[in-house]
């Protein structure tokens, strides 16, 4: 007995041996097979591989990689300049022990205890123990954890909580990585920069301009500078020689940049969001009265001024185009229900509602949202639901002041602009389908910029969008139904401006459904709608039926523009063929917003009346006389007219860049007086529109027109898909091939009109109201941005208009020509004779207004995106705008190196 009692005894160490073993080094490193037994030492190892350095000092902006180090370096800070005293000044958050040791031993790292520098240590002959420090492998995994450990362990978070996507605070961002499903907070320095003024008035007398340094220097100085050092001849493999293999990527492994957005996150709930939720159903987390402009956190995703060492210009600018929004990456976990978690907000015991707080004449609608829709919009969204996340979300999903006051925000908000395709006098949500109270809902959500609500609001959004194929397939009629089409289109919207890879790709994949739905029922065609005739003598029954029928049929004419619009904006993002052709769109414009935005069927009669019987117009006739809209006997929409104006020239721009494509790659098969011509007529046209749009009094809705206007002349211009394919977006290889194509683009007029009008989109953008840059305006700044930067980069500047500068020693420096300012003589010059240094304003450090050539791209990409920041200055920024910051900055420090010839 006492024999198997001792073999019994040996069995279970030895299995608890093994188990030991094995639970030892339970993290392995993907790239190099080592193994740690700590999460965080696997983390900190990672680093060294992707030499990312996250703790940066706030003081010389020098960066590290692990706390301790941040530490160290701080206190050095705090001691410079001093005697050395106990009295000597210290920095706020260095901790007041002693300087940690450069390596501790065995014993003392496994206890985590301080080691002394001496060796053996006072600790280990005080206990009689064995001191061992020399082994540099056991070093990286225990030594060193005593200070970091602790640190590290208070960011851990659960994959879940990494894929949150929500936003740091204050010069602190979240940086992902996949591989490990941890999250690690960055210090980042916080911008100081003073919005841009909206006015151009400035004087130009002493203006300074930006160097390579980051510095400021005489204006002067920067032109002579830049007109005595081109580099025409460059060697364009060294621009590319440090491009990593994209097609070597594997797995969802991604190198983090420093204070990056987790691009392609998932975007579920976390504890924080639920305890902020907790207070959302009765209490209203934001101004009612429109765009919230004071988010919850303030995000300030700074670029690095402080590349690690190995970090190439190019592996930057590569990494910055892999990780933005149109490159989605499918992988297991990308699935319609990873969104489910974020329906659940937890119900709070509160008599006081959001709604009892709004007063009425802030809503845009009287009829308050009841009990009963808020149940038919639960059971849609949980017939889409998980079984495991079924009951979470019954139990907290938003309560109906919560969604009511969601609506009305969106009703009411002018970004969103509802009240072109949505008839809000006759809108009451109980009356409505549950689709489409759900999916404005959502979209309220968005708007609000809250980052708890921003994810309920795509919650609910993937829940509308997988649910309506699902009533459509059940009852083929309702394929016709005005209620379930805006249900969609709002879903679409959402999804293709969320800033997520997945939605934005599903949003462009089914907008064609839409687009087969309205066009197969005729919708497109003005034999569709008919005339409106009214009798004046119709009693009051008749007369309100015949009001709805006419609201009906707006109401999808209004549908068909606003479904052309966001077609002709996804295409000029995407940069794709758009899905309608302008020549099919032949129903007459819509109707004028008197008798739309009638309250009453009295009224609607009343307006009817008044008009008599008005001119009807199509885009025929607006293409043919833009200014056909203003005549006296038009009663149209003009706002919706000009839109839809500017998407069938879009259409038409198209056709000419597809056609100029193919000329550039067969010139001797093609002649290109074709497309010359074609380009003038366009270019025609769009003057002849811009001139008809009264600037007395510019509006937002006007000022973005005018922007597109622009970037569709800046894109006739402009072969803007070498461009991006020259900045990096496929790759080194594609990049080399179409670098003497660029080159060759840069040095001709084209190019210097397509800065020009990137100039002045820069102009109009200034002057929008905050909070207004987003969504597709924020994607029109990107484009402008590009045309800068690959000009700035690559123009030729030794035109032969340069030979009268260079005569004499005297001679002057070349004149200044402002890209960001109205028409004038020198820029006339420019863009014929290409003569002067082209430049656009910015502000210096102290606030001062400087000019900024384009021979600087670093510094016109950081004013550029300045704008976008500047925008959002006191709230969350939507993650879209978030994301093309990151690239504008990626792009940013990737030509730093450039101008000099370093490419």
């Amino acid at each position: 007995m006492t024999r198997n009692s001792e073999d019994t005894q040996h069995t279970r160490r030895l299995r608890r041996t093994r188990i030991d073993a094995v639970m030892t080094n339970m993290f392995q490193c993907g790239q190099c097979q080592r193994q740690y037994k700590r999460l965080d030492h696997l983390a900190r190892h990672v680093r060294s591989h992707t030499q990312n350095r996250p703790h940066k000092c706030t003081i010389c902006f020098k960066t590290f990689t692990r706390t301790d180090l941040l530490k160290r370096h701080a206190a050095s800070h705090a001691n410079t300049g001093s005697d050395q005293s106990a009295t000597a000044p210290r920095l706020q958050g260095v901790d007041a022990t002693p300087n940690r040791v450069t390596k501790a031993c065995r014993a003392c790292a496994s206890n985590h205890l301080r080691c002394t520098e001496t060796k053996p240590c006072s600790r280990c002959v005080e206990k009689g123990l064995d001191c061992q420090w020399s082994n540099p492998a056991e070093g990286l995994e225990n030594g060193d954890s005593s200070d970091e450990g602790s640190d590290m362990d208070t960011n851990m978070q659960s994959e879940a909580d990494v894929s949150s996507g929500v936003l740091a605070q204050d010069g602190q961002s979240t940086v992902e990585s996949d591989c490990l499903g941890i999250s690690m907070e960055a210090t980042s320095s916080a911008p100081t920069g003073t919005s841009l003024y909206a006015s151009q008035s400035v004087h130009h007398n002493g203006l300074l301009a930006h160097t390579s340094s980051g510095t400021f220097t005489p204006m002067r100085t920067s032109i002579q500078s830049q007109a005595q050092s081109p580099n025409p001849n460059f060697d364009v493999n060294l621009l590319f020689s440090d491009f990593p293999d994209l097609g070597l990527v594997s797995g969802s492994w991604t190198t983090p940049l420093p204070t990056t957005v987790p691009f392609d996150a998932a975007i579920e709930l976390d504890d924080m969001d639920l305890q902020f939720l907790d207070t959302y159903n009765t209490t209203v987390p934001f101004e009612f009265g429109g765009p919230s402009e004071a988010g919850t956190s303030h995000s300030r995703l700074q670029a690095d001024q402080n590349e690690p060492a190995s970090s190439t210009s190019n592996q930057i600018r590569a990494e910055a185009f892999r990780n933005f929004q149109w490159r989605f990456r499918p992988s297991v976990n990308d699935h319609a229900g990873a969104e489910e978690h974020n329906l659940s907000l937890p119900e709070a015991i509160d008599t006081t509602s959001p709604e009892s707080r709004l007063s009425v004449n802030l809503r845009i609608t009287c009829a308050r949202l009841k009990s009963s829709i808020r149940d038919r919009i639960l059971t849609l969204v949980t017939k889409s639901c998980r079984p495991g996340n079924l009951s979470k979300a019954v139990s907290s999903f938003p309560s109906v002041e919560l969604l009511d006051t969601l609506v009305q925000y969106y009703l009411g908000s002018p970004m969103a602009r509802t009240d072109s395709y949505i008839h809000t006098p006759t809108f009451d949500p109980n009356t409505k389908r549950p689709e489409l109270v759900a999916a404005m809902a959502a979209a309220g959500a968005v708007l609000t910029l809250d980052p708890a609500l921003v994810k309920l609001g795509y919650a609910i959004q993937e829940s509308v969008r997988a649910a309506l194929p699902e009533v459509w397939e059940k009852d083929n009629s309702l394929i016709r139904d005005l209620q379930l089409s805006q249900a969609f289109l709002i879903s679409l919207e959402l999804g293709m401006w969320s800033g997520y890879s997945r939605k934005a790709e599903i949003s462009e994949s089914f907008l064609q459904p839409l687009v087969t739905m309205l066009r197969r029922d005729n919708k497109l065609k003005k034999t569709r709608y008919l005339d409106l005739s009214l009798d004046p003598n119709l009693d009051d029954v008749s007369l309100e039926k015949a009001w709805h029928t006419w609201v009906d049929m707006e109401g999808f004419r209004r549908l068909a523009f606003r479904m052309m619009h966001h077609d002709a904006k996804s295409s000029m993002s995407l940069f794709a063929s758009p899905l309608i052709s302008y020549a099919e769109v032949q129903l007459h414009l819509p109707s004028s917003p008197q008798l739309w935005m009638a309250t009453t069927p009295q009224q609607w009669k009343q307006a009817v009346l008044a008009q008599g019987s008005p001119q009807k117009l199509t885009l025929f006739d607006v293409l043919d006389n833009p200014e056909a809209t203003s005549a006296p006997d038009v009663a149209v929409d003009e706002s919706l007219s000009r839109e839809a104006f500017l998407s069938c020239v879009w259409g038409m721009a198209w056709e000419y860049i597809q056609m100029s494509s193919l000329q550039r790659a067969k010139p001797r098969r093609w002649n290109d007086f074709v497309t010359t011509t074609r380009r003038d007529e366009l270019s025609k046209l769009l003057s002849h529109f811009q001139m008809s749009i009264n600037l007395s009094a510019p509006t937002t809705a006007n000022l973005e027109l005018l922007i597109r206007l622009e970037l569709v002349l800046l894109h006739l211009h402009t072969p803007f898909e070498d461009l991006q394919l020259f900045a990096g977006i496929e790759g080194p290889e594609q990049a080399r091939g179409i670098s003497p194509a660029v080159h060759e683009w840069a040095r001709g007029e084209a190019a210097r009109k397509a800065v020009w009008h990137a100039g002045q989109a820069l102009r109009l953008t200034r002057q929008l109201p905050p909070g207004t840059i987003r969504d597709f305006t924020a994607i029109m700044v990107y484009h402008a941005s590009l045309t800068f930067w690959v000009y700035g980069l690559v123009a030729d500047q030794q035109g032969p208009s340069r030979a009268q500068w260079t005569e004499s020693p005297g001679d002057l420096a070349p004149p200044v020509v402002w890209l960001d300012e109205l028409d004038g003589l020198l820029l006339q010059r420019f863009l014929q004779l290409g003569s002067g240094c082209p430049c656009i304003h910015g502000l210096s450090e102290r606030g001062e207004v400087v000019g900024v050539p384009l021979s600087s791209p670093d510094q016109v990409m950081e004013i550029v995106s300045e704008v976008l920041r500047a925008n959002f200055d006191r709230a969350t920024r939507p993650l879209l705008v978030e994301k093309l910051v990151q690239l504008m900055a990626g792009l940013q420090r990737s030509s730093r190196g450039a101008e000099g010839g370093e490419m």
